[in-house]
């Protein structure tokens, strides 16, 4: 009897071993995993539909008659554990640090484009960050990157840099370990009045936007429905966009309508 103990526990220990093993499609077999870095309010389970980026998604495979389960993860390592060791069958987010080796492997398809821009805490700087397009203007300051962000740009403007995940960028903000960061406007929102309510009057923001990110949806080729899936899924993204479900759930969150328009505009170039 404690032998097959024994052996119990150390079988246990060499599942344990191989990586973050529990997800949601240990409960729903039949669906394809997607594996989805968190960032709300695009893709989080802290947001109702888990985040509009999930909600387009999902509605896309419905409509192309696909059943899918997203699992949201908090770190960037994982989402690219689950890509390099599992093969996994598609990877959802922003910034994944995906190598120009891995997408030969991958098929990228946008379904948001975020607006970023660059935030700082006003009480810790002494003269206001001035970006005015120039990455040199900040040169000396720190800037706290997300993981898997390309920071080439920064690093060549003479801007040192910090990586850790958003809720940690705000609060590095904070103590005065960084200068600056960049994140998409709406999730800068939901950050500071989810998170730093008693303290939002004291983030701001630089003039300029700093850049756009695309939330991209990659769907892996080494995986056996990968490339048959990414092709069901651009119809039916296709289709959400031509019948106005696309625009409908975005009018949800995104208030400004000619910023609905412009996504639109993106997505279908995308898909071109």
């Amino acid at each position: 009897m404690k032998f097959f103990i024994l052996v119990m526990l150390l079988l246990n220990m060499q599942l344990m071993a191989t990586g973050p093993r529990i997800t949601q499609n240990l409960i729903s077999p039949d669906k394809k995993e997607i594996f989805a870095l968190d960032i709300p309010p695009f893709i989080s389970t802290e947001v109702k539909y888990d985040g509009f980026v999930s909600e387009l998604v999902n509605a896309a495979f419905e409509q192309a008659g696909i059943e899918v389960v997203i699992t949201t993860l908090p770190l960037q390592s994982m989402v690219k554990y689950y890509l390099n060791q599992e093969d996994a069958f598609a990877i959802l987010g922003r910034h994944l640090g995906v190598s120009d080796k891995e997408k030969k492997s991958l098929i990228a398809i946008p379904i948001y484009m975020a607006k970023e821009s660059y935030f700082y805490y006003k009480p810790l700087q002494k003269n206001t960050p001035v970006y005015k397009n120039k990455l040199s203007n900040l040169k000396g300051l720190t800037y706290g990157a997300s993981k898997g962000e390309d920071i080439k740009a920064y690093k060549k403007a003479g801007i040192k840099v910090k990586k850790a995940r958003t809720l940690s960028l705000f609060k590095k903000l904070q103590s005065g370990k960084i200068d600056f960061i960049s994140v998409p406007t709406l999730s800068a929102e939901w950050f500071i009045n989810n998170k730093f309510a008693q303290h939002k009057k004291e983030f701001a923001s630089m003039a300029e936007s700093s850049k756009s990110v695309d939330i991209l949806l990659y769907f892996n080729l080494n995986h056996k429905a990968g490339k048959k899936s990414a092709e069901g899924f651009k119809k039916g993204l296709r289709s959400i966009i031509k019948n106005g479900t696309y625009a409908k759930i975005l009018n949800k969150y995104v208030q400004d309508s000619n910023s609905v328009k412009l996504q639109l505009k993106h997505i279908n170039k995308a898909l071109k």
